[in-house]
């Protein structure tokens, strides 16, 4: 690396040197002829110069014939500067849509979702947080993935980075120490350990979610710091033992499973309790009611902050700062909730 930028810089003197001694040389030939016009060095330079940008003004030429000839060099010249200009101008454009294109540039999302690995599990989860209006950052080590990520969605809601996974660049343009949560996606559970490891160094405070592919590898994970895990077999085979014996639920439970894009959709939804919520120390059944009532959703859970879940909480129940509110409702009930609970969905 040292030999090439010396070399370059060897390189640019000696283009430098030829081009002050041609112009020397130039106001040496034309000073002494009392036709010229050009008088001085800084005339000479100056004639050059325009000469090599194309500009060409005509208030200075050579009159001898070597003066010409020289002249003729410059003007050789300036095609070739005009060329060498052209094509790292389009270089450089090349190189920076390019880099757009591939993520390096950054993004400036807050609050979002990182996926670390593209493979078609990443893109069916992709696809429900973008339909619950959410900004993700995708890392994939393909670049074929980008144009694919691109192309099915909205880039206010996805960006898509290539780069390698544990390199700190990558968690600088991900924009990971604002992102909310992040999810490790890789067919192997030791590379999602590894990385897991080395993420967690950085960014002990986010919320961390791995699929797994073994169930076992749940409690060891959770040892690590990790906030939820799933396991992608577990939760399928649970699914289609349902449709084996209770059809009916099932397709109940694939519907809310997935994120409510219409208002016949109904989908499962939370939203935290902040100071300004109106019905901040309200008792859960009497909340049930309000909802049911004015918003036609409906209150199935309640996380407190100790990370307890409550399903179908009850009067016994009261909502506090911290908590989570678990609902179920459509499209339009949540941004009814986002209006009410003054905070977006979500953790």
């Amino acid at each position: 690396m040292k030999n090439v930028f010396w070399r370059r810089v060897a390189i640019i003197f000696g283009v430098l040197s030829v081009y002050i001694l041609l112009v020397f040389v130039l106001f040496l030939i034309e000073s002494g002829n009392k036709d010229s016009n050009i008088k001085s060095f800084s005339d000479a330079l100056w004639y050059s110069v325009i000469t090599l940008t194309t500009i060409g003004y005509g208030d200075r030429f050579p009159v001898s014939g070597l003066g010409r000839i020289i002249s003729l060099v410059f003007v050789l010249g300036s095609v070739g500067v005009l060329g060498y200009l052209i094509s790292e101008m389009s270089n450089k454009f090349y190189e920076y849509m390019e880099d757009k294109k591939l993520g390096y540039l950054g993004t400036d999302f807050e609050n979002h979702v990182v996926i670390v690995h593209w493979n078609e599990f990443a893109q069916e989860i992709l696809q429900e947080i973008a339909n619950a209006g959410k900004q993700v950052v995708v890392i994939t080590q393909e670049r074929e993935d980008i144009e694919l990520i691109y192309n099915n969605y909205d880039r206010e809601l996805v960006f898509a980075l290539h780069y390698d996974y544990l390199d700190h660049k990558t968690h600088e343009r991900a924009n990971i120490q604002h992102a909310k949560t992040l999810l490790l996606n890789f067919e192997e559970d030791t590379d999602n350990l590894v990385n897991l490891i080395a993420l967690k160094k950085s960014f002990a405070n986010l919320s961390y979610v791995i699929a797994l592919n073994s169930p076992s590898l749940k409690e060891t994970f959770h040892e690590l710091g990790v906030t939820f895990t799933l396991s992608k077999n577990e939760v399928a085979s649970k699914l289609i033992a349902s449709f084996v014996f209770e059809p009916v639920v099932a397709q109940i439970t694939e519907g809310l499973m997935s994120s409510a894009t219409t208002d016949e959709d109904m989908g499962l939804m939370q939203f935290r309790v902040i100071e300004e919520n109106p019905f901040l120390n309200a008792k859960c059944f009497d909340l049930f009611v309000q909802l049911k009532k004015d918003l036609n959703v409906i209150l199935v859970g309640l996380s407190k902050k100790n990370g307890k879940l409550i399903n179908n909480p009850t009067n016994s129940h009261t909502v506090e700062v911290g908590d989570y509110l678990a609902v179920l409702g459509c499209p339009r009930a949540r941004m009814e909730m986002t209006r009410l609970f003054l905070v977006e969905e979500g953790i």
